[in-house]
């Protein structure tokens, strides 16, 4: 039970919803949730705040996290193009690729001899297996993706998001290109340097957040965003402070209200919620 002085706190606290990023703000460089952010999530809980996880993952990858947090509700998955209830998996919105868009980025990537990993809503498919730029990405989010040989006879369908994943150099030198050939089709973003990801065009995490605390009837001002990454920077923009982890991506910085205070990646999303905390 509550304490008087602990419910005291939590009115005190002007903040009702936290949207958190996994890779490189919640999770650290091992890809696991470190004591000191597992705590730092149950002191804004006590502080009355509604906490979310808000990844460029798959639903069915983040909800582990969930669970091991002990969160409930909505998870913002697909960089904001699935919003899902974890508990019950029922859908709350989703956005897809047009179709035929999405098998031109397909039949690109195969041109380009870039690999090619398809997130469809229920799915993660990969045309190849044993190809080190697909275990890269494999390591990294933890799962393993199914094996499609001929990712053409989905024919663009239920695609949340397109990844391609290849050379770094070769990524960074096609971006410009591939950028005006899709401009006003679809969104074109960069997670790591191996990679380019596709995404309905305006379809981001702060239009996600902003849907689910617009169901929770919470005020724009009264949220609260942590991330790291290019993608993380919409949300980071629209919530009414967004924090973002000093070692992130120069977007994120650059447009958060705050930065977490020094000290190791792997906590840095605890240090900032200290420090919010403790300046209130």
């Amino acid at each position: 039970m509550e304490t008087a002085g602990e419910q005291n706190d939590a009115k005190s606290f002007p903040f009702r919803l936290a949207a958190v990023d996994l890779d490189g703000t919640l999770l650290g460089p091992d890809k696991t949730i470190s004591e000191e952010n597992a705590a730092a999530v149950q002191r804004l809980r006590e502080n009355g705040v509604t906490v979310i996880i808000a990844s460029g993952r798959r639903h069915q990858n983040s909800i582990r996290f969930q669970r091991q947090l002990g969160l409930h509700g909505p998870i913002i998955a697909c960089q904001g193009g699935l919003i899902r209830d974890g508990d019950s998996g029922n859908v709350v919105e989703a956005h897809f690729l047009p179709q035929g868009v999405a098998v031109t980025i397909i039949d690109e990537a195969e041109k380009r001899d870039l690999q090619i990993i398809y997130y469809h809503l229920d799915h993660l498919y990969v045309p190849e297996r044993n190809n080190r730029w697909i275990d890269l990405y494999e390591s990294r989010v933890g799962e393993r993706a199914e094996f499609l040989p001929d990712l053409k006879q989905l024919d663009g369908r239920r695609a949340l998001k397109i990844i391609w994943y290849g050379d770094p150099e070769l990524l960074a030198k096609t971006r410009p290109e591939v950028l005006a050939h899709y401009d006003g089709k679809v969104d074109i973003l960069s997670t790591e340097r191996e990679n380019l990801e596709f995404m309905p065009r305006g379809v981001n995490k702060a239009t996600a957040l902003a849907k689910v605390a617009a169901d929770l009837g919470v005020k724009q001002e009264d949220v609260l965003a942590f991330g790291d990454g290019e993608n993380d920077a919409p949300m980071l923009s629209w919530a009414g402070v967004g924090i973002a982890m000093r070692h992130g991506n120069a977007a994120a910085v650059a447009v958060a209200r705050r930065v977490s205070p020094e000290g190791p990646p792997e906590t840095a999303f605890a240090r900032a919620v200290d420090e919010l905390l403790g300046q209130r």
